[in-house]
C-alpha cells in the first residue's frame, strides 16, 4: 500500500468461470421528453433482463461441465452432444406443438383479442390446512331401521292395505317414527270411547264434545329418511276406509263429498312424491274405495285443469301454498266441507320459503268455512261416521325445532302429542329436551318451545360423511374423478351433487355430458392430441391405455362441439365425461312438466344416475336407492347440510357423503362438530390417485398427469363450444353471488373476499381472467345483450328527438307535391290573451 492511494485496496477476482455481465444500474432517466424517459427506461430493462438470462446461461454450463466426466473418450463426448441436440428438438417439438395447440384455441369459438390463460393445477395453490382429528364413524349399525318388536297388524291397520304394502311396496315393518305415530292417528283413544259403555247417551246420540277432546294433534320431529311420509297417510287412509265401509245410511260415499285430507309440501316435488305414494295406498283400500280419490294442485298446470279435478272431487289433495290458497279463496267448487286432515309437511321448510302470512291465512279461511258446517245428528252417515276424526286434525311434519315452527304449533295445534323415534311427549318441553339429551319430567300442559340454536341435529348412523379441502382450480377435476371412483366400486349407484345456483346446474349437467367428445379438429389440433398422449405413455411411444380410451379417443362418431346446445326437452343425457352414467338436472326455474318427468325418470333409474341439481331436492324428497350425496357448493346453513345429506342412509340402507369445501372454509367443520355432525376427513390426493390406478397409471406420480389432462380436455370443450362457453361464465358469475347469501352466523368461514377469482374461474374450465368474464369481454353473453339494449334505447330516444313533430292537416291531397311544411303557417307562441 502507497502513501498515496488513500487506503483504498482493489480486489480483482481472478476466477477463470465464465465472465459475469455487468447489469447496469436502474437509475430514473431525467432530462428530456416524457416519451423519451419512457424509451430509456424500456431500454435498460430490457438490457438486464438479455443480462440475466445471459448469466443464467453461463451457470447452467459451469455446472453441467462439473459433473462432467473428464475422462470421457472423445467418442462418448460426440454421443452426449448428438442425445443433447435431440433432447433440443424433442423440447422445441413440443413446444411447437404447444404453440401450435394454442393458436388453434384461439382460432376456435373465442375472438382473437381473447387471450386463454392456461395455468397449471398443481401450482400456486393456497396451502391446506392441518384439520382437528375427527372422532370417526365407526358405528355403522343403522340407527333407523325398522322395528322388529311390532307390527302394522298389531297397531290395526287395514288387513288389504298390509298385504298390498307387503306384496307391492315391500314393506312389512313399521319403523320407529310410524310406530309411534301411526297408533295417535289411527285413533286408538276414539275406538275405546266407541267400545265404553260411556260413550253413547240414552237417546243413541255420540258425545262429540267429549270425542273431540280425545283426538289429538299431532308434531312428528323424526330424522330424514325414517319414514314421516307414511306415518301420517297410512291413518288417513286406514280411517277414510273404515268409514267408507261403516256408512249405511245418508249419502254413499262418493267423491262429490270432497276433501277429507289435505298435505302442504314447501315444494312441488315433495307434492309430486306424496301423490305417488297416496295413489299406491288408494289400490290398496280395493274396489270398494274406488271413491277414495288423491290428487295435486301445485301450479305450473293449467289453472283451469285443477278446477276441474277439484269440481269432480279430490279426496286426498297434495298441494304447495300458494296455488291451495288461490282455490280456497277463488274456486267455490273447492268443497271442503269435511276436512278432516290438515298435515304441514316439512313445516320449517315452509316458514323459511316465507309461507308464514299465507299458511296464517289458510288456517283462518279452513276455520271459517269449518263454522259453517251443518252438524248432522247421528252416525251412520259418511259425514258423522265414528271412524273419522271429530274436527279437523293438524298434523305437523319438521326435522329441526326452530322459534318459527314454535309459534306455528303453538298457534294451530290443539292438545297436541310431540312424537320422536324413541317416544311420546305430552308437551313440548319433554320433545326439546329429547334434543339436548336431556331427561325432563313430562306435565299435561301446554309449554312454549325454547329450544336455543346450540341443538345438535341427529342423522342415520350408518351414514358415513366425508370432508375434502380442495383447491379451487382443481375442484372440477376432482368432481369428475369422484363420480369416476363412485361407479367403478357400485356401477348402478345413484349420486345426487348439490349446487349453490341454477346455472351452475346446468353448466355442469351439459360439461360432463359432452365435454368428453373429441371436436372435429384440424391437423394442429391434431398433434396436440398427440402431445398428450404422448405424454399419458411417459414417453415410450405405446399408448395402450383401455380406459383412457373411452375419454380421449372414442370409436363412435361425435357431433361437432360446435353444434352442441342445451335443449329444454333433454330429460338425460349419456355422459360422455363419466361413461355409463346418465345425467339428469332438477331446479326452480325448469318448466314444470319437465321438473315432474326429470323427477320420476331419476326415480325409476335402474342404472348408473347422476343428479345435479339446487336446493329444490334437498328436502323432503324420497328418492330411492340414492348411494352417494356429493355437495359441490357447500349449503347455507347447518339445517340445509342436514336434509342434503339426508337423501340418502334412507330406512336403513348404507350411504356416503361428501362436501366440498376450500382452505379458506376448513373453519366449517368446526361448526357442523358443534352439532354433532362432523365427517370424516378425506383428501384431495387419494381421489385423483384412485382416479389414476383405475384408468392404467404404471406410476403413483402420474396423478397429477392424469388430473391435467381432463382439466385440458374440458377446457378445450368449453373453448370451442359456444353454449358451454356462455353457460361457464354464467355459472361463474351466479356461483360468486350465490357465495354471498350464506347466514350470518357463517359468513366469517365463507367470506366472497377470500376467494382466488382466478382459480375459481378454472373450476369452471374457463380461460379468461376474471375481470373479462365479468365485464362481457370474453364474449359474455348477458353482458352483451345488456349493453346492446342499452345503446338501441338509446337509439330510439335519439331518433324521436330528431323526429320533426307537425300538426295533422286534413286539406292535403294525397296527390300534393312538395314539402309538407308549405302547408302550415310559422308557429307562433300561445298566449294568455289568447285563450
Amino acid at each position: 500500500m502507497s502513501a498515496g492511494d488513500d487506503g483504498l485496496v482493489l480486489n480483482f477476482a481472478t476466477d477463470t468461470g465464465p465472465t459475469r455481465t455487468m447489469i447496469p444500474i436502474n437509475q430514473k432517466p431525467r432530462g428530456g421528453r416524457w416519451k423519451d424517459r419512457m424509451e430509456e427506461r424500456r431500454k435498460i430493462k430490457s438490457e438486464i433482463w438479455k443480462a440475466r438470462k445471459q448469466t443464467d446461461r453461463q451457470q447452467t454450463g459451469v455446472m453441467q461441465a462439473k459433473h462432467t466426466d473428464v475422462r470421457a473418450s472423445e467418442s462418448n463426448i460426440g454421443t452426449q452432444k448428438e442425445q443433447s441436440q435431440q433432447a433440443l428438438s424433442t423440447v422445441d417439438n413440443g413446444n411447437q406443438a404447444n404453440n401450435t395447440n394454442r393458436r388453434a384455441n384461439n382460432a376456435g369459438y373465442l375472438s382473437q383479442t381473447n387471450r386463454h390463460i392456461v395455468s397449471s393445477l398443481f401450482t400456486r395453490n393456497p396451502e391446506i390446512p392441518t384439520l382437528p382429528q375427527s372422532a370417526g364413524q365407526e358405528n355403522r349399525v343403522s340407527s333407523n331401521a325398522v322395528i322388529d318388536t311390532s307390527s302394522f297388524e298389531g297397531i290395526g291397520l287395514n288387513a288389504g292395505m298390509l298385504e298390498y304394502m307387503s306384496n307391492k311396496m315391500d314393506i312389512a315393518k313399521p319403523t320407529a317414527i310410524q310406530q309411534n305415530a301411526i297408533p295417535v292417528l289411527i285413533g286408538k283413544p276414539i275406538q275405546a270411547l266407541i267400545a265404553g259403555a260411556d260413550d253413547s247417551n240414552d237417546d243413541g246420540e255420540f258425545d262429540v264434545e267429549r270425542a273431540a277432546n280425545v283426538e289429538h294433534d299431532v308434531f312428528i320431529q323424526a330424522a330424514t329418511g325414517s319414514g314421516k311420509t307414511l306415518s301420517y297417510l297410512l291413518p288417513i287412509f286406514h280411517r277414510l276406509v273404515q268409514a267408507g265401509a261403516s256408512a249405511t245410511a245418508g249419502q254413499p260415499p262418493s267423491r262429490s263429498l270432497g276433501t277429507f285430507a289435505i298435505v302442504l309440501t314447501p315444494t312441488r316435488e315433495l307434492a309430486q312424491q306424496v301423490l305417488e305414494t297416496a295413489q299406491q295406498l288408494a289400490q290398496s283400500a280395493g274396489s270398494r274405495s274406488n271413491w277414495i280419490v288423491p290428487g295435486i294442485v301445485i301450479g305450473g298446470d293449467k289453472k283451469q285443469s285443477e278446477k276441474s279435478r277439484l269440481r269432480k272431487g279430490v279426496t286426498v289433495l297434495a298441494c304447495t301454498p300458494g296455488r291451495l290458497l288461490d282455490h280456497l279463496e277463488n274456486t267455490q267448487s273447492f268443497v271442503v266441507d269435511h276436512l278432516r286432515w290438515l298435515v304441514l309437511d316439512e313445516a320449517d321448510r315452509l316458514l323459511e320459503l316465507g309461507f308464514e302470512e299465507t299458511l296464517t291465512k289458510i288456517l283462518a279461511l279452513l276455520d271459517e268455512k269449518a263454522k259453517r258446517r251443518v252438524r248432522v245428528l247421528g252416525h251412520r252417515t259418511m259425514e258423522t261416521s265414528l271412524e273419522l276424526p271429530r274436527r279437523r286434525i293438524n298434523v305437523l311434519c319438521s326435522a329441526t325445532l326452530r322459534d318459527n315452527v314454535k309459534r306455528l304449533a303453538n298457534e294451530s295445534l290443539h292438545n297436541p302429542r310431540f312424537i320422536s323415534a324413541t317416544r311420546i311427549y305430552g308437551n313440548a318441553e319433554a320433545a326439546a329436551a329429547e334434543v339436548h339429551g336431556e331427561d325432563v319430567a313430562e306435565e299435561n300442559s301446554m309449554l312454549p318451545m325454547d329450544v336455543d340454536s346450540d341443538q345438535n341435529f341427529s342423522l342415520p348412523s350408518q351414514l358415513v360423511q366425508k370432508a375434502v379441502v380442495i383447491p379451487a382450480k382443481l375442484r372440477l377435476v376432482t368432481l369428475v374423478a369422484q363420480l369416476r371412483n363412485t361407479l367403478r366400486r357400485l356401477p348402478t349407484s345413484k349420486i345426487i351433487v348439490f349446487m349453490s345456483c341454477t346455472d351452475s346446474v346446468d353448466f355442469m349437467y351439459f360439461l360432463l355430458a359432452y365435454g368428453g367428445i373429441v371436436p372435429e379438429t384440424s391437423d394442429a389440433q391434431t398433434q396436440a392430441e398427440d402431445l398428450f398422449k404422448t405424454l399419458d405413455s411417459n414417453g415410450d411411444g405405446d399408448d395402450g391405455n383401455d380406459s383412457d380410451d373411452r375419454f380421449h379417443d372414442r370409436k363412435q362418431p361425435a357431433p361437432a362441439t360446435a353444434d352442441l346446445t342445451l335443449r329444454e326437452e333433454d330429460i338425460t343425457l349419456d355422459s360422455s365425461v363419466v361413461p355409463g352414467a346418465g345425467l339428469y338436472r332438477l331446479h326452480g326455474s325448469m318448466l314444470q312438466k319437465r321438473r315432474t318427468e326429470t323427477y320420476t325418470a331419476f326415480s325409476k333409474a335402474r342404472h348408473a344416475a347422476v343428479l345435479f341439481t339446487t336446493d329444490v331436492a334437498a328436502r323432503g324428497l324420497d328418492l330411492p336407492n340414492v348411494t352417494s350425496i356429493v355437495q359441490f357448493d357447500p349449503p347455507t346453513g347447518i339445517a340445509s347440510y342436514l336434509h342434503r345429506v339426508g337423501r340418502t342412509a334412507r330406512l336403513g340402507r348404507s350411504g356416503e357423503a361428501s362436501l366440498f369445501l376450500l382452505p379458506s372454509e376448513s373453519k366449517y367443520l368446526t361448526l357442523l362438530a358443534q352439532k354433532g355432525l362432523r365427517p370424516d376427513d378425506e383428501t384431495m390426493e387419494v381421489i385423483l390417485k384412485q382416479m389414476a390406478k383405475h384408468e392404467g397409471a404404471r406410476k403413483a406420480s402420474e396423478w397429477q398427469l392424469r388430473a391435467g389432462e381432463v382439466q385440458s380436455m374440458l377446457e378445450r370443450f368449453v373453448a370451442f363450444n359456444a353454449t358451454a362457453a356462455s353457460l361457464a361464465r354464467q355459472a361463474y358469475l351466479s356461483s360468486i353471488r350465490a357465495y354471498a347469501t350464506h347466514v350470518a352466523e357463517e359468513k366469517h368461514v365463507f367470506n366472497v373476499r377470500a376467494l382466488h377469482l382466478g382459480h375459481l374461474a378454472k373450476a369452471f374450465a374457463l380461460r379468461e381472467a376474471p375481470n373479462q368474464v365479468a365485464t362481457g369481454k370474453g364474449n359474455n353473453a348477458r353482458a352483451d345483450d345488456t349493453r346492446k339494449e342499452k345503446k338501441e334505447k338509446r337509439e330510439r330516444e335519439l331518433a324521436a328527438k330528431k323526429k320533426p313533430k307537425f300538426k295533422r292537416g286534413n286539406d292535403i291531397s294525397e296527390f300534393a307535391v312538395g314539402d309538407i311544411s308549405a302547408y302550415y303557417a310559422p308557429r307562433v307562441k300561445r298566449t294568455k290573451d289568447s285563450d
